[in-house]
């Protein structure tokens, strides 16, 4: 069958590069026609009826938008406090900025504070500032807020520090489902319009926070990185084919198959409808990654047979097939299988990724074998330089000593395997993984600077959102839930990672506290549902900007807790909500408490992450390992195979635990893809080996036919590659050099497994091992 199918793809040679262009068109079509969108949002995460999701479009149907934009400003060196001329102008100005932006539903601030007090015996709420415009001409409203801030409850340690030198302005944004656009807008246009005032040079210093802010933050700087980071490691890795093959051909072939590869996956990305998501941004390097590591076989093998067995180009395209078919399919194969396993996790975009990652090495394996062959088939001519480079250079004298220094070190070889494997079984138990958004920023970079100073200045700029449900129209308004309400604020409050809480029944104590002149005894919880009612009319009839439907619905059934929450490791968020959660659910059942929120997705998320790398890992391995054992028809050989592929991965996880760092996102994504290609080289070294047994070959020759095919292919591959994802160690995003770090280890790790261990595991489990 493989003979027919050479012979078939050299007789039709013209018509398959035609069928393969026309191919590409057809892509360039689908993507024009059905242009690609970007999603990052927090819903696209979650599949279709998660519980989580329900839960925060709820929340979203009752109270609206449960994403704010947050401003924090810091008192100049300079100046006693917040409350001076200046710095009250530009907090109005950044206000009034924001109120009129198109996507922001509702902002907060000290500028526009509005306080409900008692005046002249009746209840009034009013500015802080009584008329901010004419601040200038009348400084004495400066002190009298100051005076009136010192007993404001709902805004001490909220909205602004009880030392008075910290502030905060929230925005809170539109929700748009599926929406990213938007963020990106108001966080851009805030930023342009913080410069063009000048504020930065006044002294002040600026932080800025929420969930929009992350998101923007993300997206400006991945997209920076990747701006410079891949057309580096297409650089670097042409310097290194150039260095090995030394032809222009060989420098080029393996990009034109890339470029392919990508256009007909990108189409069929935008003909699925799928959007561009944090996730499968990574299907253009893993296209590099896998496109490098075939194609350079597939070179490497028609120069060896052009120069060393003197075959026409057009000879040497059909051996190539005969010779690559089978390893290339099934290193391709289990490449897709690898990326297949990530469907278990219970992760939208992950499961869209995995569709797509799995169909790319099958285009990558087609391309391979059908249209690289039928092009090389043409090229007649082959520079001196080529042959040269195949006659005796480096490449060369490194892969003819490799069997010699493995059978004479073998056994040494062997316990050195035995120990990598042993550290890393062992390194493994300590892996953890986190997802946490705020750990994708490297700590020096100023997001990181300015989460840092909400988590201590404001316990976060993050929050968990409450829902809650007395189950009964104006429940929300009974005594008896009032009372559980402010128990279990009380409660949330007094956790060391939590901050102060302001919601419904906050406004219902300092509504109270209005009513009763003033007076501090009276900031407590209405006596009756009738007093309720009253107090809730008396606000409505003074004068707020604020109707309060963001913290009750319209039939005060539901009410709202936003719990700020300082920045915690993924493990120790996911402790800190659970644990709250089972006091919750055990001391306040009758409130029905369900939390939401951001930060709640990506503990869910993280949860989901945590699963699926261990389920996808195990299920890749035992497929992988179940189909090298029925290629080689052998489970020694099975073995001998996937272990080099296997060990490094878990040694590299296991070294990165040791060392403190947690596995995310990325890291699932890499151990599906380095498995793919590490298993890849072993199942070349093996397949050379076992066909040069079946030629009557003797072990040590087998042995040494398979370094000299299959080495200096694999030898190029994992050099391109190290050498050219290592400049993701110097990303700005924390996701990006742990993908640096990792394949650098794991392909260094897997070649020299491919060279070593394999050939050692042979010689001492092999027959016929003497050498000559």
């Amino acid at each position: 069958m493989i003979q027919a199918w050479s012979n078939q793809v050299i007789k039709n040679r013209i018509s398959i590069l035609v069928i393969t262009v026309l191919l590409v068109a057809a892509s360039i079509f689908s993507i024009s026609k059905n242009p690609i969108g970007v999603n990052n949002s927090n819903e696209m995460w979650f599949l279709e009826g998660d519980p989580t999701l329900l839960a925060h479009d709820k929340m979203r149907d009752l109270f609206g938008s449960t994403e704010s934009l947050v401003v924090g400003i810091e008192a100049r060196p300079g100046d006693k406090d917040l409350f001076q001329l200046q710095t009250i102008k530009m907090i109005e100005e950044i206000h009034a900025m924001l109120e009129e932006h198109e996507v922001v539903e509702k902002v907060d601030s000290l500028a526009r504070y509005q306080r409900t007090y008692n005046r002249d015996g009746i209840v009034a709420t009013d500015y802080i500032f009584e008329d901010i415009e004419s601040l200038e001409d009348n400084l004495d409203q400066l002190d009298t807020a100051r005076i009136a801030m010192v007993d404001e409850n709902l805004a001490l340690d909220t909205l602004i520090s009880k030392d008075f030198r910290h502030t905060r302005i929230i925005a809170r944004t539109e929700y748009i489902v599926n929406g990213l656009d938007h963020k990106l807008k108001v966080v851009t246009d805030l930023r342009n319009f913080i410069n063009e005032m000048g504020y930065l040079e006044e002294g002040y210093n600026i932080k800025f926070g929420g969930q929009p802010v992350l998101n923007e933050r993300f997206t400006v700087i991945s997209n920076s990185d990747a701006a410079w980071l891949n057309p580096t490691v297409a650089a670097i890795m042409m310097i290194v084919l150039g260095l090995v093959f030394r032809s222009l051909t060989g420098i080029l072939a393996p990009w034109i198959v890339i470029g392919t590869a990508v256009t007909i996956m990108t189409g069929l990305q935008a003909y699925l409808g799928y959007n561009i998501t944090p996730v499968n941004q990574a299907l253009i390097p893993i296209t590099m990654l896998l496109g490098m590591a075939c194609t350079v076989h597939v070179m490497s093998e028609f120069y060896s047979l052009r120069t060393l067995s003197e075959l026409t180009a057009l000879d040497a395209s059909k051996e190539l097939i005969k010779n690559l078919f089978k390893p290339i399919f099934f290193t391709q194969f289990t490449t897709s299988i690898g990326f297949a396993a990530l469907y278990v996790t219970k992760l939208s975009p992950v499961r869209e990724f995995s569709l797509l990652a799995t169909i790319l090495p099958m285009i990558i394996f087609i391309l391979s074998m059908t249209a690289l062959p039928a092009a090389l088939s043409f090229l007649s001519r082959l520079s001196s330089a080529t042959k040269k480079a195949y006659d005796n250079d480096w490449l060369t004298r490194v892969t003819s000593s490799l069997p010699n220094f493995s059978y004479n070190n073998r056994f040494s070889i062997l316990a050195v395997g035995l120990l990598f494997i042993s550290v890393s079984f062992f390194s493994a138990t300590y892996i953890k993984v986190d997802t946490n958004i705020f750990k994708f920023f490297k700590s020096d970079l100023k997001i990181s600077e300015d989460l840092r100073y909400f988590d201590k200045e404001f316990k976060g700029s993050s929050n968990i959102d409450m829902m809650l449900d007395s189950e009964s129209e104006e429940g929300i308004k009974e005594p008896g839930f009032l009372v559980k309400l402010d128990a279990l604020e009380a409660f949330l409050e007094k956790q060391d990672k939590s901050g102060k809480i302001v919601g419904y029944l906050d406004q219902l104590k300092q509504i109270r506290k209005a009513f009763s002149d003033n007076k501090q005894e009276f900031y407590k919880i209405p006596d009756s549902k009738s007093m309720t009612s009253q107090l809730l009319l008396l606000f409505e009839n003074s004068g707020p900007d604020d109707d309060l439907s963001d913290i009750k619905d319209f039939d005060e059934q539901f009410t709202r807790i936003t719990l700020p929450t300082i920045n915690m490791d993924a493990s120790e968020y996911n402790q800190f909500l659970d644990d709250m959660m089972q006091t919750i659910n055990k001391d306040f059942p009758d409130l029905n408490v369900t939390p939401t929120g951001p930060m709640v997705m990506f503990q869910a998320q993280n949860e989901y992450t945590d699963k699926g790398i261990s389920q996808s890992f195990m299920l890749s391995l035992t497929f992988i390992s179940v189909v090298l054992f029925i290629i080689f028809w052998s489970i020694k050989h099975g073995a001998i195979a996937v272990f080099p592929a296997v060990v490094p991965i878990v040694f590299a996880g296991g070294c990165f635990a040791m060392l403190g760092k947690d596995l995310n996102l990325g890291s699932l994504i890499v151990g599906a893809m380095t498995m793919g290609i590490a298993i890849d080289d072993c199942i070349h070294v093996v397949s050379r080996y076992k066909l040069a047994r079946s030629q009557g070959s003797s072990v040590e020759h087998s042995i040494k036919r398979a370094m000299t095919e299959s080495g200096r292919a694999i030898i190029t591959t994992s050099l391109a590659l190290v050498v050219g994802f290592s400049t993701f160690l110097f990303a700005r995003l924390v996701p990006m050099i742990d993908i640096g770090w990792l394949t650098t280890v794991i392909f260094t790790l897997a070649l020299l497994g491919c060279l070593l261990f394999i050939p050692a595991l042979l010689f001492i489990f092999e027959k016929e091992e003497e050498l000559t």
